[in-house]
């Protein structure tokens, strides 16, 4: 009799104990996922990568009296996030992405000029969190080797083709949307050296305005 009494003594306490158990486990997860969602939210330091086709907008100066041919491109982009090897400590790396494109600008109008352009941006977002929840800014350098081809007469720049090397500090802004897509746009200093050789016989060194937008899939 004492240990059936004993035992329905128990019950209540155990049955105390296993919902106080269940309660700590979903309070855990829970916590688990908001810090999940919140990860998400933040964007560009949750994903590994993304695959984004892209479009270009350059205005290339083409002569010391400060002419320019618009031309408009297009071309794709492998996005990857450093922060995974950056180490356990908080430092530039974790907040930069490399952004690794191709891009090709076939002549328009009657410029005869087309621009096939190679390289590499370091994007650094310095904000810990998207502006006004949706906005993620970086600042970014990159370069690039740009192949030049110069087909008519049209710009006053010497025919035939070049390959020239070019530096691209600007700043863009990134949004995500749902858990895999992105947009981002930028605008670049796109800064050619010694870029042309103009029919004078003389090279220069020229800033040229490119604005970039992209969409992405985040994996």
């Amino acid at each position: 009799m004492k240990t059936l009494t004993a035992n329905r003594d128990l019950a209540p306490r155990r049955a105390w104990m296993k919902s106080l158990t269940t309660f700590a486990l979903i309070a855990a997860l829970g916590g688990i996922s908001g810090k999940v969602a919140s990860g998400q939210a933040l964007g560009p330091h949750r994903q590994f990568g993304a695959l984004e086709p892209l479009y270009a907008y350059t205005s290339i100066d083409v002569g010391p009296g400060g002419n320019r041919v618009s031309l408009q491109g297009y071309g794709g982009r492998l996005w990857l996030n450093l922060a995974p090897f950056s180490g356990p400590a908080n430092n530039v790396i974790g907040k930069t992405t490399l952004g690794l494109f191709a891009l090709t600008t076939p002549s328009q109008g009657n410029s005869g000029l087309t621009l096939h352009q190679y390289g590499a941006d370091a994007d650094i977002h310095f904000a810990d969190r998207p502006l006004i929840g949706f906005f993620d800014p970086y600042i970014l350098v990159g370069g690039s080797a740009i192949r030049l081809n110069v087909a008519g007469t049209g710009t006053g720049l010497a025919t035939g083709r070049s390959t020239r090397f070019a530096l691209a500090p600007g700043g863009g802004l990134r949004a995500q949307i749902l858990n895999r897509f992105q947009l981002r746009g930028e605008a670049k200093d796109l800064i050619i050296f010694s870029n042309r050789t103009v029919n004078a016989g003389k090279s220069r060194t020229t800033n040229n305005l490119q604005v970039v937008a992209s969409l992405g899939y985040t994996f």
